[in-house]
């Protein structure tokens, strides 16, 4: 029986209707950056992810929303990447937000307490015109 993919490319092969790993894409609203983080955050999609929110805390904006609303899995290597993202901006003073309105990503972050360390909105419009003062 024969494999229908290429060894040179070194793929495993991916059913069609598979869901894709996680991506994130940064939005700039006045001085607040958005990130849109969209698919399975776990632990192959983590490190991409992680390399976008370290590079927006690093640009020092007013403060960053993690929007989480298109996210389809929420393991516990997207928990911990929240809590060492919060960690890292709290070190450089910015302030995190997180826009979440799934259960797939609120009950784990209930579970975990995550919702006490973060304010939590249902609306990226919410969250970036929350009073901050």
């Amino acid at each position: 029986m024969a494999n229908d993919f290429s060894a040179s490319d070194g793929d495993l092969p991916t059913p069609a209707d598979a869901t894709p790993p996680a991506t994130a894409a940064v939005d700039t609203l006045g001085p607040v950056s958005v990130v849109h983080v969209s698919g399975e955050v776990d632990m192959t999609s983590r490190d991409a992810v992680e390399r976008v929110l370290t590079r927006t805390v690093d640009g020092r904006p007013e403060a960053v929303v993690i929007d989480l609303s298109e996210v389809t899995f929420f393991g516990s290597s997207g928990l911990q990447m929240l809590a060492e993202a919060r960690v890292h901006a709290a070190a450089v003073h910015v302030p995190l937000f997180l826009v979440a309105t799934t259960r797939r990503v609120l009950r784990p972050l209930e579970i975990t307490g995550l919702t006490m360390a973060f304010t939590v909105y249902a609306t990226v419009a919410d969250a970036v015109s929350a009073d901050r003062g």
